[in-house]
């Protein structure tokens, strides 16, 4: 009876052991484990909302140096696809489109100047803005030489035409988001 009594002691001893080392792993995280996450997801919030203030502030600054010019601008809003044509803080014109941005996405948050307008037919009419950007109509026939490359933004006929006799050249253009 004393050897079964050891024997049951040893394996209660080993068992306890082993249990305990088992129950350890699954206390949890430390109070400062807890509290080191809690601050690194506040400091990710924070940064995140440091970088939206800040591009707000841009575009509202941006928009004060348009007002300011005192001549007509364009502003882009890509991800919902529309477009405005404002003069000071007035909208002349709103405008929906598609981008052929497959191969060559359309810049995001910058500021283009139409260096050239392609006057003839009217579809063979475009707004160029360097070689970053084309605007013209969705009737347009296709460009040709080194604008082919350039991602375009195709406007409805009615809409292109009012845009293409609004702006001239030097006028600017605000892709954002």
């Amino acid at each position: 009876m004393v050897f079964h009594r050891r024997e049951h002691t040893k394996t209660a001893a080993v068992f306890l052991i082993m249990m305990s080392a088992f129950l350890f792993g699954m206390q949890g995280e430390s109070p400062e484990d807890i509290e080191r996450r809690k601050l690194v997801d506040q400091q990710a919030a924070l940064s995140e909302r440091i970088a939206s203030l800040n591009h707000e502030q841009e575009y509202l600054l941006l928009q004060k140096a348009f007002y300011a010019s005192d001549s007509k601008y364009l502003l882009i809003d890509l991800p919902s696809r529309t477009g405005m044509l404002k003069y000071r803080n007035r909208v002349l014109r709103t405008f929906t489109f598609t981008t052929t941005a497959g191969m060559h996405p359309v810049p995001r948050n910058t500021v283009l100047k139409v260096t050239a307008k392609a006057d003839g037919k009217e579809q063979k009419r475009v707004l160029l803005f360097g070689d970053t950007l084309l605007i013209q109509s969705k009737r347009s026939s296709i460009v040709s030489g080194n604008e082919k490359r350039a991602p375009r933004i195709l406007v409805g006929s009615k809409d292109f035409a009012a845009l293409y006799y609004a702006v001239e050249q030097g006028t600017m253009l605000y892709t954002g988001k």
